[in-house]
């Protein structure tokens, strides 16, 4: 590709993403009065199989918008011997270890990568970064030239 379809291209993406920010900004704002209006008429709510509640409005080509209350998420963990662990337990008794499994995890220091690389071996240190690494995507960002005002625009 040459270096002015390049540019072209560069300013196609900047100029979209303007305007998905300018739109997705739109969005979350109508999104929001959907969900105050949802709050706002309790008795058109519905119970979902999951536990939570929804609630639906009609647009005039047929088209709906649903706002969905999920049920409350379980906590992923329950550190051992918190508060939180105490009042369970108090409340079910001899059953805890019927409804919980201990876990134990280990997680990567601060600095993981440079300490690997101070303590082992550059092989050993590629090998455990491999073990221990997710892959992860790209990302574009854009920057936005700022015009200044009287500027002769190239």
């Amino acid at each position: 590709m040459k270096e002015k379809e390049i540019r072209i291209m560069v300013d196609d993406a900047v100029a979209l993403h303007r305007e998905i920010a300018t739109k997705s900004e739109q969005l979350k704002l109508i999104k929001a009065s959907l969900v105050e209006q949802a709050r706002l008429n309790p008795d058109s709510i519905i119970s979902t199989r999951s536990g939570g509640k929804r609630w639906t409005a009609k647009g005039s080509d047929g088209c709906v918008a649903r706002v969905n209350f999920p049920a409350p998420a379980l906590v992923s963990e329950i550190e051992a011997e918190s508060t939180i662990e105490k009042q369970i337990q108090s409340v079910i008794g001899d059953n805890f270890r019927k409804l919980f499994k201990a876990v134990k995890l280990y997680q990567p220091i601060d600095g993981f990568r440079d300490r690997a690389g101070a303590l082992l071996s550059t092989a050993k240190s590629q090998a455990l970064l491999k073990l221990c690494e997710n892959e992860s995507a790209p990302r574009v960002s854009f920057e936005t030239a700022k015009q200044i005002e009287g500027a002769a625009a190239e």
